[in-house]
């Protein structure tokens, strides 16, 4: 990373298309994202800025970002853009420059922190969708969602249905029966609501608190969507702070900004099927035999496989048990649990070949 600060450094000094050319600034940070390389950037009239490249998918990326700061940094909602530049001189991706915003963390456990980011939030999902141009790279409603997850059904029961797991099939084709009488029931009202703007990586991480009010930054899959996908999607990716209890602050900073009909009713939804999409995501991965690589590097010896492999049947039972309670069905026993543990371990030592490791010989 240290050659690329350098080149960043040349570039914002040097090149025609930079806003800081010919003026002192100078790279006083850098981190690296999932995606993405970023600098902060000071400048000799004492503002800071954030240099961001892209690694992956850079010029969509790059150009939602730039368009959901455009739309929304005068409300303070998001940090002030200053420029993209799809082919920056002496770089080899696209590069985002934009206002460094001052912010501590948000605490989603904080009612103020939730208060304040649901209203950031509203703001957003309120705004005029006739001038977004793009759709947000998620499902734009619920009937989109639902077709595209359920495109995976038939492979994933066909399969389970093939293997030594008869408990794992049984609740599977209760689950997916859960759904569908559901879905059939609730798509003729709610399955084709208009989309609005969304943020579209909406998290605890993407946002900051300063002031009583929220930043949200992250813009990378802005566009039109539905929001009360996006909310749902908050609720359960942030569950360890979001108590039953305490979503009442959610809405009551919500609420006054976006009170669509049924908007309650479909976020509910989506969480019921945010919790068996999840199940089905990680069976699938052990159909398909894949892991992720940073989990594959790992895997040094048949005790490193074995763990992994308790790992993953664990978090899948996890996932089961909780979605057959939100879809109000027969819990799991304790011996359930072993039964499908001994069911998972036998499917993964046949689909997940890469997990039986031998450790290396001494010598």
């Amino acid at each position: 990373m240290i050659d690329w600060t350098q080149a960043i450094q040349n570039y914002l000094t040097g090149t025609v298309s930079s806003r800081f050319r010919n003026r002192d600034a100078a790279v006083v940070e850098h981190w690296q994202g999932r995606d993405n390389l970023l600098w902060r950037v000071r400048t000799g009239g004492g503002d800071d800025a954030v240099v961001k490249m892209f690694t992956d998918a850079g010029q969509a990326r790059s150009r939602r970002q730039f368009s959901g700061h455009e739309q929304f940094a005068a409300a303070g909602l998001a940090p002030q853009p200053l420029w993209y530049d799809r082919y920056p001189h002496g770089l080899p991706r696209q590069l985002l420059v934009y206002r460094w915003a001052d912010g501590g963390p948000v605490r989603l456990a904080d009612p103020k922190h939730r208060a304040a980011l649901a209203a950031a939030v509203a703001c957003v999902h309120r705004a005029d969708p006739g001038a977004v141009q793009r759709f947000s790279p998620h499902p734009f409603n619920l009937l989109t969602f639902w077709q595209i997850w359920q495109a995976g059904e038939a492979p994933l029961r066909t399969w389970i249905e093939q293997c030594p797991a008869p408990l794992l099939a049984e609740i599977l084709a209760m689950l997916w029966s859960a759904a569908h009488r559901t879905m059939d029931a609730a798509l003729q009202q709610l399955g084709e609501t208009p989309p609005t703007p969304v943020h579209g990586e909406l998290t605890a991480q993407n946002a900051l608190f300063d002031a009583d009010r929220v930043i949200l930054v992250d813009w990378e899959f802005f566009g039109l969507g539905d929001p009360a996908q996006e909310v749902a999607r908050l609720l359960f990716f942030e569950g360890k702070d979001w108590a039953r209890r305490n979503r009442e602050t959610w809405w009551d900073g919500y609420s006054p900004f976006r009170s669509e009909p049924g908007m309650p009713d479909r976020v509910e939804l989506y969480l019921r099927l945010f919790h068996f999409q999840a199940a089905t995501f990680l069976l699938d991965g052990v159909r398909q035999g894949e892991m992720p690589a940073s989990a594959a590097e790992e895997l040094e010896s048949d005790s490193d496989a074995s763990s992994y492999r308790a790992f993953l049947a664990g978090a899948l039972i996890a996932a089961l048990r909780s979605s057959l309670e939100i879809w109000e069905l027969p819990r799991l026993s304790e011996t359930d649990d072993n039964l499908l543990a001994a069911e998972l371990d036998q499917i993964m030592n046949v689909q997940m070949t890469h997990l039986h490791t031998t450790a290396p010989a001494a010598g």
